[in-house]
């Protein structure tokens, strides 16, 4: 799996903001960077080169239907540093953040490409999914960007809606695969294991005393599209070690108001706290569950991390059982 970078190229600007060489530029909230987003920066990459100009990307915070509908929207699927971190090894040269605000949502589809896109960002080339919308009340569509590629003069490329399947990929669709833990359908769309990553902090320190040490991930979120116990992979820097990882609220032990991810790396030794881990979900085991005492606890740790081992090492016979 591409390493998430420390990126570099971010950048966070208001409407008014402006860039002095042309670029070409690829538009979109782009929650997952599934194989549908990358397919669009590829090609903006790609075309970029080709023009001799710089390669970036738009994308806004929050995202457009979390502005107009916070308290119905669904979960990211990535937290902003994890999104703007993995754009970052994809080529891109400037990822640029726009906050979605009262002004902006009025602007016209007209307005937005004119003022933001050509005028602010010097935009040469736009990379856009089929069903991307934009503006005032969702005016804006690849039909209009057409038409005005013609009459205002930008290169245009709309990029085709990518398949799982018969089914088109989307973020819905791989949260939904998340929530059911169907863990294979998403690292399908997404093109790469579903992972999550934070800085470990100090917990209770339960898992150390009844000798399973586990790592504390502070997420920065609220909400997660995934919950329960899994077989995992957890790379510290870019060395990766086998896991078992429990996401949610710990009613085993302390319920908690904020999802949490512990991950007990099996075959590591040593000091954790304060690193950097990213951690991907594999394969979901079990839900989280209460237990009646500490001994059962510990019972189901060591059959989670047993379970663990012979998913990693193929063993289909054990991890049924």
């Amino acid at each position: 799996m591409t390493r998430v970078s420390k990126c570099n190229i971010y950048h966070k600007v208001s409407t008014d903001s402006g860039f002095d060489e042309p670029c070409g530029l690829a538009i979109g909230s782009f929650d997952g960077v599934h194989r549908g987003h990358q397919a669009i920066v590829q090609n903006v990459v790609e075309q970029s080169h080709r023009l001799g100009i710089k390669a970036r990307l738009l994308t806004f915070y929050p995202r457009p239907s979390e502005y107009f509908a916070a308290d119905k929207i669904l979960p990211s699927l990535m937290s902003w540093r994890e999104k703007v971190g993995f754009l970052a090894t994809l080529g891109l040269d400037d990822v640029i953040c726009m906050p979605f605000n009262a002004r902006l949502s009025r602007l016209s589809a007209e307005d937005f490409v004119q003022d933001i896109l050509l005028d602010g960002l010097k935009a040469q080339y736009l990379s856009i999914g089929e069903d991307f919308h934009f503006g005032a009340n969702r005016g804006g569509n690849a039909a209009l960007l057409e038409d005005m590629s013609e009459t205002v003069g930008f290169e245009l490329a709309i990029t085709d809606t990518q398949l799982d399947g018969d089914a088109r990929i989307s973020s819905t669709r791989i949260r939904q695969s998340l929530l059911e833990g169907d863990m294979d359908s998403a690292e399908r769309m997404l093109g790469r294991p579903y992972q999550l990553a934070g800085r470990v902090i100090q917990g209770r320190q339960l898992g150390r005393e009844i000798g399973v040490p586990t790592a504390n991930l502070h997420l920065k979120r609220n909400r997660l599209c995934v919950n329960g116990v899994f077989a995992a992979k957890a790379w510290l820097g870019d060395r990766a070690y086998i896991a078992v990882a429990n996401v949610g609220y710990r009613p085993a032990v302390n319920k908690l108001d904020k999802p949490l991810l512990e991950v007990h790396l099996l075959d590591y030794d040593g000091d954790l706290y304060g690193e950097w881990l990213e951690v991907d979900l594999l394969y979901k085991m079990r839900e989280e569950q209460e237990f009646d005492s500490l001994q059962s606890l510990v019972q189901q740790i060591h059959i989670d991390i047993e379970k663990a081992r012979d998913w990693h090492s193929g063993d289909a016979l054990n991890i049924s059982a």
